[in-house]
């Protein structure tokens, strides 16, 4: 494969620092060689050298909840919520797609309906057959009722559920660990699980080496997330002091996706009244994280992108509408939703070491914007918007022709 070499380019390299002028060198699917200033210039050896005219190059963003079993995307909004699973694979191969086609080069699942699906698309994009991000694949979501493949709260279920999303080939176990579902308010005080069954649950995880989520919301919920190493918790909202003290003594290990995308969906989209969104508790779980995550945020718990897409009100395609909710409802500089979506996302995957950041030795996971995102979140939400999509260090969106006049393209 002929190298790749992206010149006369603003880097946004994925740390916060401020872009700086540039180039950066690909060979294989390995970024090589990354000169700072402007002037400065790497061999180019043959390379396929891409003039981008100032255009922004940052890493493939990640995905930290999604739900690619969830049916609906912005070109495919879909009513049946667990069609025949023949259509069903199909479906969550679309919608892989979808997040590829909006700069998404990375996802880590916050619950798959159909597990089996999702690690199968898992397997099928990571040998290339079909077009998606890198993914993390998950188990459903399950609730204590038990409704879900006969699984309960009980130790020999929650045993048979942990060994059987292993024996399946999950990367991550997802834990319904407190309510009895998003929108009925009088039972988000629920609690699903005990201690002793997610100490079962928990040890046989990571004796497996598989992560664990959650969907939690309350105290006593969330502390038993983090008392039992939880990768990632989703939503959080009420967390209180005591809860946030043990996030922060764990901010090393743990990450926490407040999803406020979906929640600006269900406050704004889903219905045509307020009323109506104020009874499923839309702004009051809102309010609960305008208040719970500037806090993690000033504590250094990293706190990631990722908003719940898939619904019909909230479908795949706007998943970086959660970079600018970053800024705009968490008080996040561009530059930090931007981390979140980029740095902390290669570490969120286990990756950190070699996914998120534009720098030698790490995976060519990259995007061209055709403009500057730190000056206007916007842009990352407009696919047209990315001018170049690279993944694993090959080309998987080039619209070199669209752009020929800003972008010259030649062999040197």
């Amino acid at each position: 494969m002929a190298a790749t070499l992206f010149t006369n380019v603003s880097i946004f390299d994925g740390t916060g620092s401020q872009p700086f002028p540039g180039e950066v060198k690909v060979e294989g699917n390995r970024i090589t060689a990354v000169a700072r200033g402007q002037g400065q210039q790497l061999a180019r050896d043959g390379a396929r050298v891409i003039d981008a005219q100032g255009m922004t190059l940052m890493p493939g963003m990640i995905e930290s909840h999604s739900h690619l079993c969830f049916t609906s995307s912005e070109d495919r909004i879909e009513r049946e919520w667990m069609p025949v699973p023949e259509r069903h694979q199909f479906i969550a191969t679309h919608n892989a797609k979808v997040l590829l086609d909006h700069g998404f080069t990375g996802a880590y699942s916050g619950g798959a309906t159909r597990p089996a699906i999702e690690v199968a698309l898992r397997d099928e994009i990571k040998a290339g057959y079909v077009p998606g991000p890198r993914l993390i694949a998950s188990s459903f979501e399950r609730n204590a009722s038990g409704e879900r493949l006969e699984f309960g709260p009980q130790m020999e279920e929650a045993k048979r559920f942990a060994q059987d999303m292993i024996d399946l080939g999950v990367d991550s176990m997802k834990m319904v660990l407190d309510g009895r579902g998003a929108t009925v308010v009088d039972k988000w005080h629920i609690i699903n699980y005990g201690d002793q069954e997610l100490e079962v649950i928990s040890k046989i995880a990571h004796d497996a080496g598989v992560w664990l989520s959650c969907h939690s919301y309350q105290p006593e919920a969330l502390k038993l997330a983090v008392k039992h190493d939880f990768h990632i918790i989703y939503h959080a909202n009420f967390a209180d002091e005591e809860t946030i003290d043990m996030m922060e003594a764990k901010k090393d290990t743990l990450f926490v996706g407040p999803c406020i995308g979906v929640l600006m969906a269900d406050a704004y989209d889903r219905f045509p009244t307020r009323e109506q969104a104020e009874q499923i508790g839309a702004f009051q779980m809102m309010a609960g994280q305008t208040r719970v995550i500037p806090e993690l945020r000033k504590r250094g718990v990293r706190c990631l992108p990722g908003g719940d897409y898939g619904f019909p009100h909230n479908p795949h395609g706007r998943n970086a509408r959660d970079i600018e909710l970053f800024h705009t409802q968490f008080g996040y500089s561009p530059a930090e939703a931007m981390v979140a979506a980029t740095k902390w996302g290669g570490e969120l995957m286990g990756m950190g070491d070699e996914l998120g950041l534009i720098k030698e030795g790490y995976l060519a996971d990259i995007l061209l914007i055709d403009g500057n995102p730190l000056a206007n979140l916007k842009l990352l939400q407009e696919k047209d918007k990315i001018a170049l999509i690279m993944q694993d260090g090959k080309v998987y969106k080039d619209l070199a022709e669209r752009f020929a006049e800003p972008m010259r393209i030649a062999a040197e």
